[in-house]
């Protein structure tokens, strides 16, 4: 029974590979399950969990009677696969992913403020509003969520269909950082009513160089949250991280 499985989980992650490096291309039928049996060399039983654990997270598309084909990959599949890319966990996987948000929304600030449009301001407005009250009334309840619609309808001010996609995919992750940067902590909370305000007013006045600095400003404070060794970045009972 351990060796099936250790079989399954090697050919998957093999097969997670092919995907990845685009040795299989997005829309392109994979070989056949004797095909695969023969390149794996493993029993068919392996090679259709693997499958089926691919499919899964949404990476393949398997209808039956017909070929197996590589899915193209949305925020849903990523978000299923960052928890497995982010393996290492921690506070190295928290400060990586602040890395790469970084690297994103500073972006996504400062081309919103050129790009945005007015229903998209308004709608901006609207979710300050609600994080403020969210954040003075009941704490991260209802404020985690709330946050990560202020930081996606940003991306979606860009005009870059790729900017919502990608922060989306990190949406788990979002809402854990949300509410473990502010959880029991006034003095925080309070800095992240005042940065969100912040960087909205930049956003208002289309001042693009003062939007990015105002977001980047808000993710380093953020970053300097530590994370216990045991504490688990990605909820699984949380809706928004899948």
């Amino acid at each position: 029974m351990v060796e099936a499985s250790t079989s399954t989980q090697t050919v998957f992650q093999k097969m997670l590979l092919n995907v990845q490096s685009g040795i299989w291309e997005t829309g392109a039928k994979i070989p056949s399950e004797r095909s695969l049996i023969d390149q794996f060399g493993v029993s068919r039983i392996a090679i259709r969990e693997a499958l089926s654990m691919l499919r899964g997270l949404g990476v393949l598309e398997i209808n039956h009677g017909q070929r197996t084909r590589v899915k193209t990959v949305d925020a849903v599949t990523l978000g299923h696969l960052l928890p497995l890319m982010l393996s290492s966990g921690g506070q190295q996987t928290f400060d990586q992913v602040f890395e790469v948000r970084l690297a994103i929304e500073s972006q996504t600030a400062s081309q919103a403020a050129r790009r945005r449009t007015s229903e998209q301001l308004e709608r901006l407005k609207e979710l300050l509003a609600s994080f403020r009250d969210a954040m003075r009334n009941d704490g991260n309840t209802n404020a985690q969520a709330i946050d990560l619609e202020f930081h996606l309808e940003i991306a979606r001010a860009t005009a870059n269909p790729l900017f919502p996609v990608l922060l989306e995919a990190l949406a788990g992750f979002v809402s854990f950082a949300q509410k473990a940067s502010c959880q029991n902590d006034s003095e925080r909370s309070q800095r992240a009513v005042l940065a969100h305000e912040s960087i909205f007013e930049a956003i208002r006045d289309a001042d693009a160089d003062r939007a990015r600095v105002e977001m980047e400003s808000h993710l380093r404070y953020s970053m300097t949250r530590k994370i216990r060794p045991d504490e688990p970045l990605f909820d699984d009972s949380d809706p928004s991280a899948h």
